[in-house]
């Protein structure tokens, strides 16, 4: 029995199980790519675990400085920079800046409004920029300045 047990425990690991979780999107801040009451799957990352990649949607704690309080559900936002780059809105044609060169945002309603403008910001190490994809609904980034890499619990599955 208990070569049974370790051959399944190997073949686990060997296939690369990751723990998923499903979460309800609960306004309408990443509408049209995620309407509010749809349900996702995230791949869950531990604190400090996540490494973050722009266009990344992830599921995150905001932290009190976000108008958050404890037991809160969840919020769902796209990364828009890492560590190192420098993001900003907007430009003439209401782009995110993106390390000097306009976003390309395909998945953006084609009448939205642009984020709230803000000056340039190099993200700090440790930190991610994060924007809704209804930039008029949001709470993120653009009114909260970076967020932690430590409130990431998950990336959102294709």
């Amino acid at each position: 029995m208990a070569a049974v047990l370790a051959v399944a425990l190997v073949a686990a690991a060997s296939c690369g199980f990751e723990d998923r979780n499903d979460f309800r999107m609960r306004s309408p801040t990443m509408e049209p790519t995620i309407e509010e009451g749809d349900i996702v799957t995230a791949t869950m990352v531990e604190p400090g675990e996540y490494q973050p990649h722009a266009s990344d949607v992830v599921v995150f704690h905001a932290p009190s400085d976000w108008g958050s309080s404890p037991g809160d559900p969840p919020r769902i936002y796209r990364v828009i920079a890492v560590p190192g780059d420098t993001v900003s809105c907007c430009d003439r044609a209401g782009r995110v800046l993106h390390n000097g060169t306009a976003l390309r945002e395909p998945y953006l309603a084609p009448d939205g409004e642009p984020p709230v403008a803000f000056e340039p910001l190099t993200v700090p190490a440790g930190h991610i920029f994060v924007l809704g994809d209804n930039r008029e609904l949001a709470n993120d980034s653009a009114h909260n300045g970076p967020l932690p890499l430590s409130t990431v619990i998950g990336v959102v599955e294709d």
